[in-house]
C-alpha cells in the first residue's frame, strides 16, 4: 500500500517548512563550535539534530498527519498494519539525499493517531550541536558518543555498519568509515528496533 498517508515526512534541503508552524516558533536554537575557526554559531531549528528527540522541526511522537500536512506528500513509502515508512528525496530525485520517517499507531485503543517513531536522514545539512552530521568520519563521532556496533547490511557491493548509542541516535557507517546516515529514535528502544524498519537485509549482531 504505497503512499498511504498514515505516515509523516521530514524537512529536506529542497523542502523548507512554513514559517507559521508552531514548532518553528517554539523549537530553540542551539550552538555549534566550528573546529576550523573555533567560533560558535547558532544551529537553526530546521537543521538541528537532537538525539532521542528530533531532526529539524520534526519531533518524535508528532502527529503523523499534521507533519504530512505541513510538508506535503512523500515521494515513496509503504504501510501495513498501522505502521508505515515514508521517503522524501531532495528535489524529488531518488538518487539524491533522502529522509525516511517511520510512524506507528496503536490500533484498537482510544488514541489511534499515527505518530513519528523514527527518523533517518542522509543529508549533511542536518547537524547535532556538537557538529556531528553525515559525511564525518567514525572517529569524530566517537569523540562525542559511546558507540556499540549493533548491525550491518549490504547494498550493491557496499557493506554498511550501524553503530548505536543509549541516547536515541544511531549512525550508519560505510566501508570507508564515514557516516552515511543518522537515525533518531527514543532512547528506550531496544537495540535493533531503532533502525529495523529502514532496511530489508539488516543483520543484527548478537
Amino acid at each position: 500500500m504505497r503512499y498511504l498517508l498514515y505516515t509523516s515526512a521530514l524537512l529536506m534541503m529542497a523542502c523548507k517548512p512554513s514559517s507559521n508552524s508552531s514548532q518553528a516558533q517554539n523549537q530553540p536554537f542551539d550552538s555549534v563550535k566550528h573546529a576550523d575557526t573555533g567560533s560558535v554559531k547558532p544551529v537553526p531549528a530546521d537543521r538541528l539534530i537532537v538525539p532521542g528527540k528530533s531532526v529539524g522541526r520534526t519531533v518524535l511522537n508528532d502527529n503523523g498527519a499534521e507533519v504530512v500536512k505541513r510538508l506535503g506528500r512523500p515521494d515513496a513509502g509503504d504501510a501495513a498494519m498501522g505502521k508505515a515508512v515514508s521517503i522524501w528525496y531532495a528535489n524529488h530525485d531518488s538518487t539524491a539525499h533522502q529522509t525516511m520517517i517511520y510512524t506507528a499507531r496503536q490500533m484498537g485503543t482510544s488514541d489511534e493517531t499515527a505518530r513519528v517513531k523514527q527518523i533517518r536522514i542522509t543529508s549533511p545539512w542536518f547537524t547535532t550541536a556538537d557538529s556531528v552530521h553525515t559525511g564525518v568520519p567514525l572517529q569524530q563521532i566517537k569523540q562525542h558518543y559511546e558507540l556499540t556496533k549493533a548491525a550491518y547490511y549490504t547494498k550493491g557491493n557496499e557493506r554498511y555498519a550501524l553503530y548505536t548509542t543509549t541516547r536515541g541516535i544511531t549512525f550508519e557507517i560505510d566501508s570507508n568509515s564515514n557516516c552515511t546516515a543518522i537515525i533518531i529514535g527514543e532512547p528506550k528502544e531496544k537495540t535493533g528496533s531503532l533502525y529495523l524498519p529502514f532496511y530489508e537485509n539488516l543483520q543484527i549482531i548478537k
